[in-house]
């Protein structure tokens, strides 16, 4: 799942996150990383792309650059 966070500070951040992580593991992951959060967006990959990822993307969380 692709997430994009939104920071008090206006600095925004995407991660992947495997689907089976807890809301509340995730929220405290990203607080520790960027700062009160404002806003966070949710999106679901398509399902045919979602069962082509290897297990091992699955099961970690990723950031992406840096959204400006």
């Amino acid at each position: 799942m692709k997430i994009l966070v939104h920071f008090e500070s206006g600095f925004k951040q995407t991660f992947i996150v495997p689907k089976y992580m807890l809301a509340l593991e995730f929220r405290n992951m990203a607080r520790e990383i960027g700062g009160n959060i404002a806003s966070i967006e949710f999106s679901l990959p398509s399902r045919r792309h979602a069962s082509m990822a290897p297990v091992e993307l699955r099961n970690e969380v990723f950031r992406l650059p840096d959204e400006r």
